[in-house]
């Protein structure tokens, strides 16, 4: 068979992203390969589940994500519309549980006017203004932020990935990458064995299916990796990103009792104590379909799919913690800050009454058996630089017949199909794009590609 001209590895929300803008702009053999049945089956679900407006992105220090988070609050909002996809604009309060904290809120009100926001979409709120609103909140002010909207990810990728089937591309599902080679002039893909070779497809959508592999390998001219928690062992298989590695953090969410769902009309967020560490204290989060849920803590954890537990195994716990590259977990293990803090997570994973007690500290009417059930649990792979840092930007790395996308986190999913609109003109520009035959068509839908990445170069006026 013909080698692929592109394939995307990774069926999240940025994976799938970066296949629409290909199939909509290219003709040519474009493939996602996706290790699950379906696409956004990991991060893309398992997350808060709002669209985030940029007031806590740093309009230098991340520019590139929060104007990709300004720009793509329209383009959700407008596919939300014509799709009939879940779209509730309940807002977000981030609240200073510390005096100190004020000074954080007043810089956010800056941020967020430089990123692109109105100025009726933000206002600085004091304590007795934030008591007016949510009388059930304690604080020392807070930031409102008026267009922060519950969706669902899943949802909205599932559409997203339909669309891009339509324009050309195509979703080989249930196919995990175990080996990628250099051959000549393109890449073999090695696929893992999965107990045989089928393909169907889902009646209820327009997704081809191929479970396990045949005996030969997947062979593609150019690679892009969006495989989200497992993106940095992709890339290092290519000798990509040696100086970096990861480690996996769980969020956990816990259910409110719908009857004190009134405790909270919003979404309430607090100002992070340490936003070098990946550890927020956990929020009130209210979902597209009108559930609470209290959470995120951050557990250090062995896997990218370790949703219960701290490993599956022994054996996978010493591969992550002395692995390859050591030095950079061990600068990291000398601090005390992130020490203390993990253990902190930790407790509030092993102790439903540890997570009330720390959201009790912005909502203290709330009680432990206000919290009935588990709820979300995802795993966000936190990429560590040579210095023992964490990274908070995306980090994207060119690699023999590919290109990497690793660390790409929140507000990852919010800025997805911007961010893949730049990936794939960063990549047009670079020449890596020039075996495919463009489209006569440069627009998909209402969204118009050279306005966007227009956008995203030139900041915010």
């Amino acid at each position: 068979m013909e080698p692929w001209d592109v394939t995307i590895v990774g069926g999240g929300v940025l994976g799938t992203s970066v296949a629409y803008w290909l199939a909509n702009r290219y003709e040519g053999r474009i493939a996602v390969l996706e290790k699950e049945v379906d696409v956004a089956a990991h991060t893309s679900r398992r997350n808060t589940g709002v669209v985030h407006r940029p007031f806590y992105l740093d309009p230098v220090g991340r520019k590139v994500f929060a104007r990709c988070a300004q720009i793509a609050y329209g383009m959700w909002k407008e596919y939300a519309a014509a799709r009939g996809l879940p779209w509730l604009p309940v807002s977000t309060f981030e609240v200073a549980k510390r005096e100190a904290d004020v000074a954080r809120l007043e810089k956010y009100l800056q941020w967020g006017l430089a990123n692109g926001m109105g100025e009726d979409e933000l206002a600085l709120l004091s304590e007795a203004e934030v008591r007016r609103q949510e009388p059930q909140v304690r604080s020392h002010g807070a930031i409102w932020s008026k267009t922060d909207t519950a969706v669902d990810y899943r949802s909205f990728t599932q559409s997203l990935s339909d669309d891009t089937v339509a324009a050309g591309a195509k979703f080989l599902l249930g196919n995990e990458v175990a080996a990628v080679d250099v051959a000549g002039d393109r890449l073999d893909v090695h696929l893992a064995d999965r107990g045989g070779y089928r393909i169907f497809n889902d009646p209820r959508r327009k997704i081809l299916v191929l479970v396990g592999r045949g005996n030969e390998p997947h062979r593609t001219r150019f690679l892009i990796n969006c495989a989200g928690g497992n993106s940095i062992d992709l890339a290092h298989r290519l000798g990509v990103g040696l100086e970096y590695t990861d480690l996996y953090f769980r969020g956990e969410y816990w259910e409110i009792d719908p009857a004190y769902h009134h405790l909270a009309s919003r979404n309430i967020y607090t100002v992070p104590r340490h936003p070098e560490l990946p550890f927020l204290d956990p929020h009130w989060i209210i979902r597209a379909d009108g559930r609470r849920e209290i959470g995120p803590n951050a557990v250090p954890v062995a896997g990218p799919y370790t949703y219960r537990g701290f490993f599956d195994d022994p054996k996978e716990l010493a591969t992550k913690l002395l692995g390859f590259p050591l030095r950079n977990k061990l600068r990291l293990l000398v601090n005390p800050d992130f020490i203390t803090l993990a253990a902190e997570e930790w407790a509030s994973s092993v102790s439903k009454g540890v997570m009330a007690k720390r959201a009790q500290e912005f909502l203290p009417a709330l009680r432990v058996k206000y919290l009935i059930r588990p709820g979300t649990a995802g795993v966000r792979a936190s990429v560590v630089d040579r210095g023992g840092n964490f990274v908070k930007e995306a980090i994207e790395l060119p690699g023999p017949h590919s290109y990497h996308i690793t660390n790409y986190n929140s507000p990852g999913a919010t800025g997805a199909p911007a961010y893949a609109a730049w990936i794939v003109q960063r990549l047009a520009r670079a020449g890596h794009l020039d075996h495919l035959k463009p489209k006569a068509a440069k627009s998909a839908g209402s969204w118009d590609f050279e306005k966007i990445c227009g956008a995203i170069e030139t900041p915010a006026s």
